[in-house]
């Protein structure tokens, strides 16, 4: 039987107070136009926005008398969802790939991981580079060193070290981050200079 699905259900903005549900005695009414219209007793602002046929939205509720706006509710409600959804996507931060090492890897492996993690950092993801022991090769700590070195030279046009590497049981740890890429100086680049 395969696995159910995980339901993810969508972000949910809270009903913001409105109409008749203010309860504050005097609001500060800013109009449908983005005009303020000044303080005002709730129900004559609750009566302006039904003869506009909008909504009387409570936006800063803490303030002394609180600020309400006269809004359309749906259009008001679409602009928040907007907006939270975009700050959820540029907010995200780029995953961590992760490439392992053997201290007796060989020549054409390596090559295979350089270039597996100069794809990674090349599309902006982090580096995590785990060398791991198996055995006594734990004995040979400077091998081991030594391979992590060559890895980060490898790959070091498209990142820099962000953690260098350090012992963390039987694994040797070592996090790469992307860089911009250096600009060669091509012979295009040195007859412009001149």
């Amino acid at each position: 039987m395969p696995p159910r699905k995980r339901y993810k259900p969508a972000v949910r903005i809270p009903r913001p107070i409105m109409n008749e549900r203010i309860f504050a005695r005097e609001v500060f009414v800013v109009g449908s136009d983005g005009e303020k219209l000044g303080k005002m007793p709730t129900t004559e602002a609750i009566a302006k926005a039904k003869a506009e046929e909008l909504d009387l939205i409570l936006v800063a509720p803490k303030v002394n008398p609180p600020v309400a706006k006269i809004l359309d509710f749906g259009k008001w409600m679409y602009e928040q969802q907007k907006a939270l959804s975009k700050n959820k996507a540029s907010g995200k931060a780029k995953e961590m790939k992760g490439i392992r090492l053997g201290v007796r890897i060989a020549e054409g492996d390596l090559e295979t991981r350089v270039r597996q993690g100069r794809d990674f950092l090349e599309k902006g993801h982090k580096l995590r580079v785990v060398l791991q022991f198996k055995g006594r090769e734990m004995v040979h700590f400077d091998l081991a060193l030594d391979k992590m070195k060559e890895f980060a030279r490898r790959v070091e046009e498209v990142s820099s070290i962000e953690e260098l590497p350090k012992k963390m049981g039987r694994q040797l740890i070592m996090i790469l981050k992307p860089e911009k890429k250096k600009i060669s100086n091509s012979p295009e680049n040195e007859t412009e200079n001149e």
